[in-house]
Order: structure tokens, then sequence, then C-alpha cells
């Protein structure tokens, strides 16, 4: 099989890769009744590209241009489906997948020399814009990178880590939030959403073609395969010796606890499993949240953990939590059982938003809501950050009593 890191694609520099998408994406138009001379404008690309598509005398849409071979019909069909339901039966604000003039609503693009087949999908345009906490730091971090640019990574590497333990002992000295009430408001909106998500997936019927990836421990840190292209976080570039030991110990004690968590279907559905503000757009209209693309079946706490990804380092993490449950039991209740196990599956997102960012060094364009690019930086910034919290999250667990099991659980489907 191949896939976007096999094959001629993965041979092109990264603009001839953008280039490529972008190609794919006009040759769709007309499968959307769209003219070929359509503005398309690259919104995102990390796995896949998305395109704002704009024509003259045709509404404005959102075109996501499919990586390869990650997804297959089946497992988009049951990703489009499962919004066009949430849709129906919730009041969360969702973009509708749209039909192309087939009546299809997923289309496969070929591109012969390249040996591909793409699967191009295309959803209705919402107003709004990312929200951005005003107490988050990473735009200002952004800022930084780019003045320090060219200055060796043999010397800001370094630095980076440097600045990664320090944050995190000074954060723990200064105890008041910088949140604003309108940022505790916004967690507060997240933790509504993922709890109405929760509700509809308690509910909700697979479809007989249901192919979606699973959010658990394999899904994360399988050797052979994970949701990350296989990667794993134990990269000797970034971490020493000693600091991968702690991070493989912070691993053992998360699959220890999450065995005796258990699977059952209390604990354990349909998950969004990214929604972060970046996959958020507010507008007059409300909050609405769009990139379902990882979206399968996962631990409803790791929802939450979904929400907080890539803050993790921050000194009120607590209290932004603490507004997330707020919201979230404003629809439904979590047991104290769940509470106390946020923490893991914390880690667990953190550990795997990593293995996220290392297979996609050199192969990102930081669109809309994506304010960092990924440097080498960044990425010691974050890689440190990692093992802080991984020692952190040993001294707060190892000692805690193990979760209680609800009952045994045989998994609703199985993933192919």
């Amino acid at each position: 099989m191949k896939t976007q890191f096999e094959g001629k694609f993965h041979d092109l520099p990264f603009p001839e890769k953008v280039k490529h998408l972008t190609g794919v994406g006009h040759r769709a138009l007309a499968c959307w009744d769209y003219p070929e001379d359509s503005q398309m404008k690259l919104l995102n690309y990390t796995e896949n590209a998305s395109f704002l598509v704009q024509a003259a005398g045709r509404p404005k849409m959102i075109m996501r241009v499919h990586r390869l071979d990650y997804a297959t019909h089946n497992s988009i069909s049951t990703e489009l489906k499962w919004i066009m339901d949430l849709k129906a039966e919730t009041d969360i604000r969702l973009a509708s997948p749209i039909e192309s003039v087939n009546g299809s609503l997923i289309e496969c693009i070929e591109t012969p020399d390249f040996e591909e087949k793409r699967f191009v999908v295309c959803f209705e345009f919402l107003d709004g814009k990312a929200p951005v906490d005003s107490s988050d730091s990473n735009e200002d971090v952004g800022d930084l990178i780019s003045k320090i640019e060219k200055i060796p990574d043999k010397i800001t590497v370094p630095l980076f880590k440097f600045a990664s333990v320090m944050f995190h002992k000074l954060g723990k000295l200064n105890s008041k939030s910088a949140m604003s009430g309108d940022d505790r408001q916004l967690y507060r909106s997240l933790g509504e959403i993922a709890a109405k998500i929760r509700c509809q997936s308690e509910e909700w019927t697979l479809p007989s073609y249901y192919e979606r990836m699973s959010w658990d421990f394999d899904g994360t840190f399988g050797e052979e395969w994970n949701n990350f292209y296989g990667e794993s976080y134990r990269a000797e570039d970034w971490f020493s010796a000693r600091d991968i030991k702690i991070l493989d110990q912070s691993v053992e004690l998360m699959k220890t606890r999450l065995e005796a968590y258990g699977k059952d279907p209390s604990r354990y559905g349909m998950i969004h499993s990214d929604l972060r503000t970046s996959n958020l757009l507010c507008s007059e209209e409300g909050v609405a949240a769009i990139d379902f693309d990882d979206c399968g079946q996962g631990w409803y706490m790791y929802e939450i953990a979904g929400i907080v990804a890539l803050i993790e380092h921050r000194a009120d993490l607590d209290e932004i939590v603490d507004e997330i449950i707020t919201g979230y039991e404003s629809i439904k209740s979590i047991s104290n059982e769940d509470k106390e196990e946020i923490g893991t599956f914390i880690m667990m997102r953190r550990l795997g938003m990593l293995e996220s960012i290392l297979c996609r060094i050199g192969c990102v364009f930081a669109g809309e809501g994506e304010s960092v690019d990924l440097t080498s930086e960044i990425i010691a910034f974050y890689a440190k950050g990692c093992v802080l919290l991984a020692k952190d999250y040993i001294k707060k667990y190892q000692n805690k009593p193990m979760p209680v099991p609800v009952q045994s659980f045989t998994d609703k489907v199985s993933i192919a």
C-alpha cells in the first residue's frame, strides 16, 4: 500500500506538494459544477489540504483534498454520516457536506502519473474565525521564532529546551490565571459541545459500512501502526536516553490505568477527538465545530484532553479543565471516577500530538487557527515539555487508586 509517505508524491518538495494538491482540487471542481477558473485559497495543509472555493454566482464552499490511504471510502462516509446525524439531532453548529452533481458526497480524483487516487469532499462555508484565548502565549512564541530563524539551530534548540524547563517551573510559582471572562466562556462552550457530542454518540446507531480509527492505547502507541503513521514518541533526535525512560514509564502507567478503566459504553464511544480552538469557528451565529477528519471511537474523557492539546504546559491548565467541566456538566454530569482519570487522557493526547508533530516535520502549511510553524525550536520546546509533564503525571498517578471498571465491554465495531 502506498501512503502519503511513499511514492512520487512523498518525493516532491513541499511547494510542489501544495501545487499538486491544488491541481487535484481544480480537477475536482467540475464534480460540484464549479467553473475551472474558480478561486481556490489554501486554508490549511497538515495531513489533508483544505481550500476555500469561490466562483461568481456560486456559494462559497470548503473543499478537502484527502491524504493518501489514511481514510477509505467507508471511513469518510462514516464521518459524513455522523456529521449529518449530529446536525439533525443536536443544536451544534456544523458545516453540512455537499453532494456532487452525481449525487455523491465523495469523489475520487485519479492522477495516473503519480499512481494515486485521492478522495475529495466539500462542505458548506460557515462564517466565523477560529477563537483565540487571549491568555495563550502560542502567538507570541510564533513571533519570537520568526525573529530568530536565522540563528543556527545548535544555539536556539538548547535555549528552547531550557525555556521549556523554566516555563514549567515558573508556572508552578504563579498560581494566578490570565484568563479573561471571555476565555473562560470559550472553554465552557467547548465543554458544552463535547457533552452534546457524547449524548448523541451514546444513542447513535452505527451504519452498516462503519469504519473509523480508534483513539485507544494502540491507536496512539501501536508499534507497527498507529493513528500517527506508526510514529513513536521515542525519538532519539529530540530526547536523551533518560528522557525516553521517563516517557516509557508514563506510558506503562497509562496502559495499566486504561486497562482498569475499561471501554464500557458509558465511557467509550464516538468522539471528535480534536476540539481545539483551531477547529472552531466563532461568529454572531455562535460557535461551530469543524474538521471531523479524526473522529472515531474513543473515551469520552479523551475529548476533554483533545480540547487542551498543545496547551498542556500552561500553569493554569487545571483552571481551564475546570471551566470545560463546568460547561460539560451543564449538559451531562461527569462521575468523580471519570474526572479523576482526565489527567491520564491529557498525558496520552500530549504524546499523541508529539507523534503527530514528528510525522509532519517539513510538511505543514500554517493556516487559519494554526499560529506556529513546526520549527526545530518549537519541537524542542514541546518535546522537553512532554518529559516535564510525564514526570508530573507519574508523581500524581503512580500511587493513585486504580479506576474501577463499570463492566466488561466488547467493542461495538471491528476497525479494519
